[in-house]
């Protein structure tokens, strides 16, 4: 018993020493390989390979052969593997590298014929065959397999996706996107697939030759296929990614009255039109849903009240703005809320009715009169009633009521002081000293504030407290910091004209100020509102240009990016700035908003509307 026990010491210790060996050999071989002394290498190689027929150690001695150029040799080996592994596909691909590497291409050719025409490949030797042909860049022997596999399958769309890679890879472009669209012809359920594609294909793109062949070929397979519904939906899809909101509208009718839908598809495109300041397309979209469908839709009120909002957008970005329009608007209001009680779907609403009265069509008094009804008549949530009190404040500061205005500011901030909207209402207060000329108040309250939760407000806090210390002068008057707080209020209350003489004022007094960047900034405000877009988009890139490091340069890039983006339609500028925030101001506020939009016109983030 103690000899057998001895006798399996030694057996262990033997194994040990052999595997001891082995890893030392493997180093000493794969040291030799990458310092590229192949002569000292393969004969470490061949033993290691000899002992344990792997695919790890088959490629070094493989790689090491063909390195010394050792061809009959490597050609020996593959064939020994192929043995060993007969079910592996890759091994018989090398062999035709092999034949290849000699010079022998035909029998090359006849090596890979082989591999596609061999018996019994199914769809998992398929993938697997193409891939080694793709590792040599044989691209049309691996589209041969793809081919070959689909023929075997009997299935027309078998290997659709990996056929369109690899005719992208070639540039075929037009055998790709046939793949594609038979592929959707029998599977609609793919198309978020064929979409995914397509964006790519729309992201690389700088020459648009692509986008053309998938405009052509949408409208090609649409017209010769009309009762496939997937092709309009791609069509609609496309549209949308052009941001040609009318075509995809008409579109989306088009779908809704064929199949009768309820009105979604409209509804949503609407709803994004409007977002990028295409009211025309929202507002049509949104009429055919009052006009086409019942008060049951799931989608008529929604569809009456983003109408009636949609108008509202439309005129506060009109200049200068239509009376009759506003009035048109006022009467559809006062309508809306006779006929339907205040709620929290339409709150909001009421809010922008609000603004319209006091902002547009200067009757600040009704303006009033509506949110004293709403806060202390109306069963609203008390956080709504909290937000109707800070605009009554708000509208009670333009009505020159500095006191209620500032009691009722507060009151919110009283009453709500683990919520945001505490905050809101404490820098709305320290706004209204700022533009009193209070700025020791505003200034000691604005530095409380900037250790807010909210981000926006605790960045705007940080901004005024900074303008207040910045400028504050030893007179005790600080006329240019004093006229600027004036033109500051004036502009947020949409007296752009009393905005500007105040501007001008500060101008007459000094000749340099250390106001001159906000300056800059507020007179770019001010052509925005006035839809000047591109003074504004100037004077916002003089503030980029030689204020790089002040804290209004973040802000100025990303309304540069903004106006590039959403008026004045130049989507590549945008994205160049929108980079720019993130690449040059990854701590800004912005840069998140930067992040998400340049992915939006990158392509990367779809709205889905089908």
């Amino acid at each position: 018993m103690k000899n057998k026990n001895i006798l399996i010491a030694l057996f262990f210790l033997c194994c040990g020493m052999f595997a001891l060996a082995q890893t030392n050999n493997e180093q000493l071989a794969v040291q030799y390989f990458k310092n590229q002394e192949y002569e000292k290498a393969v004969g470490l190689f061949k033993r290691l390979y000899n002992n344990r027929p792997d695919a790890y150690y088959y490629n070094y001695y493989l790689e090491t052969l063909i390195a010394l150029q050792d061809f009959k040799e490597a050609e020996k080996l593959i064939q020994k593997q192929i043995r060993i592994y007969p079910l592996i596909q890759k091994y018989k691909v090398d062999l035709g590298q092999i034949y290849e590497q000699q010079g022998a291409s035909s029998k090359a050719k006849k090596q890979y014929e082989n591999c596609i025409t061999q018996a019994n490949l199914n769809s998992a030797t398929v993938k697997e065959l193409a891939s080694a042909f793709q590792a040599y860049h044989l691209t049309d022997y691996a589209i041969k397999t793809y081919l070959q596999g689909r023929k075997n399958s009997l299935v027309q769309t078998e290997y659709a996706v990996e056929l369109t890679h690899l005719y992208t890879q070639k540039k075929e472009y037009q055998k790709a996107i046939d793949e594609l669209f038979v592929l959707i012809r029998d599977f609609p359920n793919e198309i978020v697939t064929v979409e995914s594609i397509l964006i790519n294909w729309l992201i690389d793109d700088p020459q648009q030759v692509k986008r053309d062949i998938i405009r052509t070929n949408i409208l090609k397979y649409s017209n010769r296929n009309p009762d496939i519904q997937v092709y309009s939906s791609l069509m609609l899809w496309f549209a949308m990614q052009e941001k040609d909101f009318t075509s995809a509208l008409k579109q989306a009718i088009a779908i809704d009255k064929r199949y009768k839908e309820d009105g979604r598809t409209v509804y949503e495109i609407s709803e994004i039109a409007g977002d990028n300041m295409d009211f025309k397309t929202s507002l049509n979209g949104l009429n055919y849903i009052l006009i086409e469908k019942n008060i049951e839709s799931p989608y008529y009120e929604l569809s009456k009240v983003l109408s009636l909002r949609t108008k509202y957008k439309q005129i506060t970005h009109t200049y200068p703005p239509k009376k009759e329009d506003i009035q048109t608007l006022d009467k559809k209001l006062y309508t809306y809320f006779k006929d339907n009680a205040l709620n929290l779907s339409n709150v909001l609403l009421l809010r922008e009715w609000v603004q319209l009265k006091s902002l547009y069509a200067n009757d600040i008094q009704t303006a009033k009169a509506l949110l004293e009804d709403a806060i202390y008549k109306q069963n609203i949530p008390h956080k709504e009633k909290a937000l109707l009190k800070l605009d009554l404040g708000d509208i009670l500061c333009l009505d020159e009521d500095v006191w209620e205005a500032t009691l009722l500011y507060s009151q919110v901030e009283k009453d709500f002081p683990n919520d945001t909207i505490s905050s809101t209402a404490k820098y709305k207060n320290a706004k209204l000293s700022f533009y009193l000329g209070e700025f020791d108040w505003a200034e000691a309250q604005l530095d409380v504030l900037r250790a807010a939760t909210s981000k926006l407000i605790a960045n705007d806090a940080m901004y005024l407290s900074l303008l207040i210390s910045d400028n504050k002068t030893e007179d005790s008057l600080n006329l240019p910091l004093m006229y600027f707080a004036r033109a500051k209020f004036f502009l947020e209350n949409n007296q752009l004209q009393k905005a500007e003489d105040m501007i001008d004022t500060i101008g007459k007094m000094i000749i340099y100020h250390t106001l001159s960047d906000d300056i800059l900034f507020l007179k770019a405000e001010i052509a925005l509102k006035k839809q000047e877009y591109k003074k504004a988009d100037s004077l916002f890139a003089r503030i980029v240009d030689f204020h790089p490091h002040d804290l209004l340069a973040d802000d100025a890039l990303f309304m540069r990016a903004t106006i590039n983006e959403f008026y004045i339609k130049d989507m590549f500028t945008a994205m160049d700035l929108y980079q720019q925030i993130i690449r040059n101001y990854s701590s800004s506020i912005y840069a998140s908003d930067a992040r998400k939009r340049f992915r939006i016109l990158r392509g990367d983030v779809l709205r889905e509307v089908n």
